[in-house]
């Protein structure tokens, strides 16, 4: 046999139930509610419940004809390309390599957005990105940062849609203050407030490789889905496409959490007018979830750099549609210590400055 007890929402004191009003009333604090509403109440939680349909359409024979595949040897990467590559370089790690045959199996991307910043302009965007960072190492300002290779890269992206569907409670209270005689009276009103909506999201992006950090691919977005173009092998010619090495069920997840999260931000931004809001239920579903494939174009450039002897290699991705940059170069710790240091310093100048002139006008007597 199972028991349910019930708490006050509004002190945790216990409920019990009073056959005179018909309610479940607070003993502690005097509050009183309908057993319906603490029934509600009890049956909600965090139940978000998201999911998409994943695509299922692979290459047809005719597109498979038109292009080629491989693997490479070194790093593991499996790229495409148009029918006319016969030998390239691997996008990743540079390895050359020679293209082993037609491509066969994988989820056909939907939709690619066209690269619409060319060599020379990812160039020169690489050049001046060491423009005044004056906390990067020494090894970039004081020498010429050469490109030690450059490539043109589709990346596999997949894009979620769904309509999320969000049912929120909230426990809010107003406080009002007032004197009487020799005392401050503090009054505050507890409230139990509900929120419902529906959102509509569309191309949610998730980087579908494996070889590609999140945070430098997170960093490129966004990008402008309204300039997308259906896929055909010919937008492949002169570049390289990363087949998706991360199924859209494995990127569900990160999807799914910039779903809930958002539509809960959506309805928590419409209860206004209290002192202090906090959740006590959420609860979002989806529907007409589905997944496209998509191809993103990337810039990826690899330059090199000897440090105490050693070779290092650090990688810069420019968003082939919008110029945005991104790298991996650290920063210089000394050198942020330093300015630090100088800023705070500056500004206890500055600080101490005002207090000696106050003093000296004589403001506080």
């Amino acid at each position: 046999m199972s028991t349910r007890t019930y708490q006050c929402p509004c002190c945790g004191g216990p409920l019990s139930y009073s056959g005179a009003s018909g309610k479940l009333e607070c003993a502690s604090c005097g509050n009183s509610f309908d057993p319906e509403t603490m029934d509600e109440m009890a049956a909600q939680g965090e139940k978000d419940s998201i999911s998409f349909a994943a695509p299922s359409e692979t290459y047809s024979a005719g597109d498979a004809g038109k292009m080629q595949s491989y693997i490479c040897k070194n790093c593991g990467a499996e790229l495409v390309t148009d029918e006319n590559t016969t030998a390239t370089e691997c996008a990743y790690c540079g390895s050359p390599i020679v293209l082993e045959g037609r491509i066969e199996g994988g989820v056909k991307p939907e939709k690619v957005v066209p690269f619409k910043v060319s060599k020379e302009q990812a160039e020169k965007i690489f050049t001046n990105y060491f423009q005044g960072r004056k906390l990067l190492p020494n090894v970039f300002l004081d020498s010429r940062n050469r490109i030690k290779e450059m490539r043109k890269l589709y990346v596999p992206y997949w894009l979620f849609g769904c309509t999320a569907s969000g049912d929120m409670t909230f426990e809010a209270q107003k406080r009002h203050i007032s004197r009487q005689g020799d005392y401050e009276v503090i009054r505050t009103e507890y409230y139990m407030v509900r929120r419902a909506g529906r959102l509509r999201f569309e191309d949610i992006p998730v980087d579908g490789s494996a070889k590609i950090d999140n945070r430098i691919t997170e960093s490129l977005e966004p990008y402008d889905m309204r300039e997308a173009v259906p896929f055909q092998p010919a937008v492949l010619s002169g570049a390289m496409a990363d087949n998706a090495d991360v199924d859209a069920a494995e990127c569900e997840g990160r999807a799914a959490q910039r779903v809930a999260e958002s539509t809960a931000q959506a309805i928590a931004s419409t209860v206004r007018g209290y002192d202090t809001v906090s959740v006590r239920s959420r609860n979002v579903v989806s529907s007409d979830g589905r997944v496209t494939p998509a191809l993103m174009p990337v810039w990826m450039i690899n330059t090199e750099k000897v440090e105490n002897g050693q070779k290092n290699v650090y990688t810069f991705a420019i968003n082939g549609q919008t110029g945005e940059l991104t790298c991996d170069v650290p920063y210089d710790k000394g050198k942020a210590t330093k300015w630090f240091l100088g800023v705070f310093a500056g500004c206890f100048v500055v600080i101490f400055g005002l207090l000696e002139l106050i003093a000296r006008l004589g403001v506080f007597g």
